[in-house]
């Protein structure tokens, strides 16, 4: 990889579908892309390690995009490799950029410079948040009802060990759209349904809604669907339940039921 990568950051690293939604929600998918810059050769990874978990999350942009046509809502999503810097991890934390990924190492992220992470910081993490708390202030100024939904997937089996799991709610604070959901979703006695499951607030995967929704009163709640669900077929399968589910949950959630 070339020692000096400061000029690769070569897209902007946040986009926006369907800006003026009139929804109730703003969707968030933080770990949308896989997409490396050149200058920055993979980050020594494998073109097959590359197109794993450990880069993105797989089918999350795909359900997301399909979530926001049914809802009607604005959808920022990276355009960026969590690899390059994870936006929905404070940037102070530690794994915020990782060497270490699962039981794979991130050749590219090893004894980073100072300089390379404030640049990473500032073409990546700054502008990405930037767009979406701009987003959601316009939306509180024109009125608009505006719940914060982060849309995650994750793999099967994480270090040996399997997760039954179909769909997790994770949810902080605020758990009152969370628990509208779970009260939904675990109705259906085939889906394994987990709550702050497989991760929860305690494992630095909240940033994004702590940042954009509690900290603005507003409801809000991360999804997690299992990766080996979210082929194009199911993806719309899901994007229907959730759909459905967000849809009851909000309107319950605002009406104080």
């Amino acid at each position: 990889m070339p020692a000096n990568t400061a000029g690769g950051l070569c897209q902007p690293p946040v986009a926006v579908l369907n800006r003026h939604g009139r929804g109730d929600i703003v969707l968030v998918c933080e770990h949308a892309s896989h997409f490396i810059p050149p200058a920055y050769d993979g980050l020594g990874l494998s073109p097959a390690d590359q197109l794993r978990h450990i880069n993105w999350d797989i089918g999350a942009l795909g359900l997301a995009k399909k979530l926001a046509a049914l809802l009607d809502a604005p959808l920022v999503h990276a355009t960026y490799s969590r690899l390059m810097l994870d936006v929905n991890r404070s940037t102070d934390a530690s794994d915020s950029i990782i060497t270490h990924s699962e039981d794979t190492r991130i050749p590219g992220n090893a004894r980073l410079s100072a300089a390379e992470r404030k640049l990473r910081k500032q073409r990546i993490y700054d502008p990405f948040h930037r767009e979406l708390g701009a987003l959601i202030d316009q939306r509180l100024r024109m009125g608009l009802v505006t719940g914060v939904v982060s849309i995650h997937s994750f793999s099967p089996c994480y270090l040996g060990v399997d997760r039954p799991w179909h769909i997790g709610v994770i949810s902080q604070r605020d758990r009152l759209l969370a628990d509208k959901l779970l009260q939904s979703l675990t109705a259906d006695p085939d889906l394994c349904v987990g709550d702050n499951l497989p991760y929860g607030p305690l494992d630095g995967v909240y940033h994004s809604l702590t940042r954009h929704g509690e900290a603005r009163g507003l409801h809000s709640v991360m999804i997690e669907v299992r990766n080996d669900q979210l082929d194009e077929v199911e993806q719309k399968h899901w994007a229907h339940t959730l759909n459905d589910v967000l849809s009851t949950a909000l309107t319950q959630t605002l009406a104080g039921n």
